[in-house]
């Protein structure tokens, strides 16, 4: 397996895996370093995070802090691998685990259905699950619910999120946009993204599920959310983990008063939206979700929001607010985001028009699974220990898979959205 995930990544470029394999070969040197160091253990511990996060730095940053002159070509998951192996850091200095090979440390890194996108894995959700006895017995019920897994994803990136970037690319690059486009286009990149990443997620875990691992799950249902905490319980919740586990809490999280509270979110946030790219958009966008929560804390700490409150409101206004903060995610630059929100605002400039009854179509059945469905994991009870047995959750996968393998071999595949952070 660890063979195969360096073929698989070196497959992309031999010099961006020759940078993994430093990454790897760098902390698993600076674990042993701090298993045997007395003094000044969380000083070294420090100064292991900061080199850690200095190739992240120089390919993700140096253009937009001026300090190169040109783009770097981002090395494939350097966040992930960055921050997993930090987090390996992290918790064998607070003694939570105990590798014992580095050949374990090796695959922990390197395991591929996980590695170019996540999720952000912790060594103990791992390991023990490869030096367990059933590992080496072949299952089949985890086997066959890997693949219902993967086709439901491959389904979601193949058939649904790469036709709706279509129409999501087409609006924002449209300088002059009516209002009714510019709401069509918003919500087109709003359910790409989330069938982008939903359907990588289903991937990740299915591959997993075939080599009878079970990771965790990192998408469940976001869209569904009654408020922003919620939601980021439920989208990218392996980041969210991170953040909250060795940001949040290190800053002090919610010990020290309503104020410090509230700054500490602000800082996560910030540091979550800078984490996906190099641009003000992405900082405000964190910035504007660390807004949002702090409300939210706000609000439910002094107890004014009342419990009788409609579910179904309080979905739709957090749909809302995360599909409009998606224009600055998604935008070029600040004042790209800024004519975007103009458009869509501009009511004097309404008139439904400009769009097919396809792409209308296409934007409503989204709309309607991210609602109404249950999701890839509730399907196949991925979430209990008890796994699917419905035969027409099998057939349905199949047609799925079909479908899928037809049309990427008609027209090729786009790049998962996360592949570029």
């Amino acid at each position: 397996m660890i063979v195969a995930s360096i073929i698989f990544y070196g497959e992309w470029s031999l010099e961006h895996l020759f940078i993994l394999l430093c990454s790897v070969c760098f902390n698993y040197l600076a674990f042993l370093w701090l298993q045997k160091v007395n003094s000044l253990k969380r000083w070294w511990l420090g100064g292991f995070i900061v080199l850690d996060l200095l190739p992240l730095g120089y390919f993700k940053y140096s253009y937009f802090l001026h300090l190169s002159p040109t783009h770097h070509l981002l090395p494939l998951a350097i966040s992930f691998f960055t921050f997993q192996q930090i987090a390996f850091l992290v918790d064998s200095y607070k003694k939570k685990i105990k590798p014992k090979s580095f050949k374990e440390y090796l695959f922990f890194v390197l395991f591929f259905p996980q590695l170019v996108a996540g999720p952000i894995v912790h060594y103990k959700e791992l390991i023990p699950q490869i030096l367990s006895p059933k590992w080496a017995k072949f299952d089949a019920e985890k086997f066959r619910v890997g693949i219902v897994l993967f086709a439901m994803g491959l389904f979601k990136k193949v058939v649904l999120a790469d036709n709706l970037s279509c129409i999501a690319d087409t609006a924002f690059a449209t300088p002059a946009l009516n209002t009714y486009e510019a709401w069509m286009g918003i919500f087109a990149y709003t359910l790409q993204i989330y069938f982008d990443f939903s359907g990588y997620a289903d991937m990740a875990v299915g591959l997993g599920l075939l080599f009878g691992i079970k990771l965790p799950i990192n998408f469940d249902s976001p869209y569904k959310s009654d408020g922003i905490i919620q939601f980021w319980r439920r989208w990218h919740i392996t980041l969210s983990r991170f953040l909250r586990d060795y940001v949040y809490i290190p800053l002090g999280g919610n010990r020290n008063g309503e104020f410090k509270k509230i700054t500490n979110l602000l800082i996560t946030m910030s540091i979550g939206g800078i984490w996906h790219g190099a641009g003000w958009g992405f900082l405000l966008w964190g910035l504007a979700h660390g807004v949002f929560l702090s409300i939210e804390h706000i609000i439910a700490d002094t107890k004014k929001l009342t419990s009788h409150k409609a579910k179904t409101v309080k979905v739709f206004f957090t749909f809302m607010i995360v599909t409009l903060l998606w224009v600055l995610f998604r935008a070029d630059d600040i004042s790209k985001a800024y004519d975007y929100y103009k458009a869509l605002f501009d009511l004097k400039d309404f008139h439904i028009g400009g769009f097919t009854p396809s792409k209308e179509g296409l934007i409503a059945t989204g709309l309607l699974i991210v609602w109404l469905l249950p999701n890839s994991f509730e399907l196949t009870g991925y979430k209990t220990a008890h796994l699917t047995d419905k035969k027409w959750i099998y057939t349905t996968a199949g047609i799925l898979l079909f479908i899928s393998l037809k049309l990427m071999a008609q027209t090729p595949s786009k790049a998962f959205v996360y592949f570029n952070f």
